[in-house]
C-alpha cells in the first residue's frame, strides 16, 4: 500500500472542495425550506421551517446510508452481505427515494469503474465533452443505454438481484422521467405527510429527491473527480474531498475507493475515518451484516 501523504497541488484546492461539498449537499434542502417559508407567508399560516429542515436532514442521512451500503458496497463491489430480511425492504426503500433498482445502479457503477474517464465512462466530468454540470444528463443517458441494449452490459451483471421486483423497476425505468420520478411522487408524499403534513411534504419534494441525487451523482461522480486531495496514484483523477465525511457516510473518500474497490473501509490514511464502515462494523456484531471485508 502506498504511504499516505497529501499531494500539494490537490491540497491547494481542498478548501474549495469543502465549500462546494457544503453547497451541493444542502442546496436541495435549502430550496425546500425556502418554499415552505414562502407558503407560510402566502397562506398566512404559521410554519415550522426548522422542523422541516431537521426532518429532511434525518431522512437524507437514512437514504444516503442505504444507497451507499446496499447499492454501492454490497451489490456493486460485494464488500459484505446484508441479512435478507434487511436487504429486500431496503431495496424497495432505495427505489422509492432514488427511482432505480439495485441491479441497474450496480451495472452503471461497475461500468464506470471499468472505463473510468475514457470516452465510454457513463458519467465523468473529465472526459471529452464532460463537466460537473452535465453529470446528471450523462447518467440519465447511460441508464437508458443499459436498458435499451442489455446485451452490451451482461458482463457487469454478475451476482446482482434479478427477481420480480427488479423486473418491475426495469419496466418503470424504461419509461424515462415518468418511471424514474413521477410514479414515485404519490408514495413519497404519502410517507412524508404522515410525519410533517401535506403542505410541508409538497415543499419537501425537491429537497429530499434532489438531495439523494446530488449526494450520489453530482458530488461523488462529479466533484470527487475535479477537486480534493489524493494520497496515492490511482491512474485517474479521483479525489477525496476531506478525511472525515460525516454527511456522505464516507463516500467522499472516493479516491481511496478507486484504489481498493473491494475494501469496505474506504479510509486508508491514519487520519481518515469512514463513518459508513463504522456503522456496518456495528451491524456486523448483531448479525445484520455478514462477511464484511475490512
Amino acid at each position: 500500500m502506498a504511504t499516505a501523504r497529501l499531494e500539494r497541488v490537490a491540497t491547494v484546492r481542498l478548501p474549495l472542495a469543502i465549500f462546494n461539498y457544503a453547497i451541493l449537499t444542502w442546496f436541495p434542502i435549502g430550496i425546500s425550506a425556502l418554499l415552505y417559508a414562502l407558503y407560510g407567508l402566502a397562506s398566512g399560516n404559521h410554519v415550522d421551517v426548522l422542523r422541516l429542515v431537521i426532518f429532511l436532514v434525518i431522512l437524507r442521512q437514512i437514504n444516503v446510508f442505504t444507497l451507499s451500503t446496499l447499492f454501492h458496497r454490497q451489490y456493486s463491489h460485494r464488500q459484505f452481505e446484508y441479512h435478507p430480511w434487511v436487504e429486500h425492504p431496503m431495496r424497495v426503500w432505495n427505489w422509492m427515494w432514488l427511482g432505480t433498482g439495485g441491479r441497474a445502479w450496480a451495472i452503471l457503477h461497475r461500468w464506470h469503474h471499468a472505463s473510468v474517464e475514457t470516452d465510454d465512462d457513463p458519467h465523468s466530468p473529465t472526459k471529452k465533452g464532460g463537466s460537473l454540470w452535465n453529470i446528471t444528463g450523462q447518467t440519465f443517458k447511460s441508464y437508458q443505454k443499459c436498458l435499451r441494449n442489455p446485451d452490451d452490459y451482461r458482463k457487469f451483471e454478475y451476482k446482482l438481484p434479478d427477481d420480480r421486483f427488479e423486473h418491475f423497476v426495469r419496466r418503470l425505468e424504461a419509461k424515462g422521467i415518468w418511471g424514474l420520478v413521477v410514479v414515485r411522487i404519490p408514495l413519497i408524499l404519502a410517507l412524508m405527510t404522515c410525519f410533517i403534513g401535506l403542505p410541508a411534504a409538497v415543499c419537501a419534494l425537491p429537497g429530499i429527491m434532489g438531495s439523494v441525487w446530488f449526494s450520489t451523482v453530482i458530488l461523488v461522480n462529479g466533484l470527487c473527480h475535479t477537486m480534493g486531495y489524493r494520497i496515492m496514484d490511482t491512474g485517474d483523477t479521483s479525489t477525496n474531498l476531506f478525511p472525515v465525511d460525516l454527511f456522505g457516510w464516507g463516500e467522499a473518500l472516493h479516491h481511496n475507493h478507486h484504489y481498493q474497490q473491494g475494501r469496505a473501509n474506504l479510509a486508508i490514511a491514519k487520519w481518515e475515518v469512514d463513518t459508513g464502515f463504522l456503522a456496518l462494523w456495528g451491524l456486523s456484531k448483531v448479525g445484520i451484516v455478514r462477511n464484511l471485508k475490512a
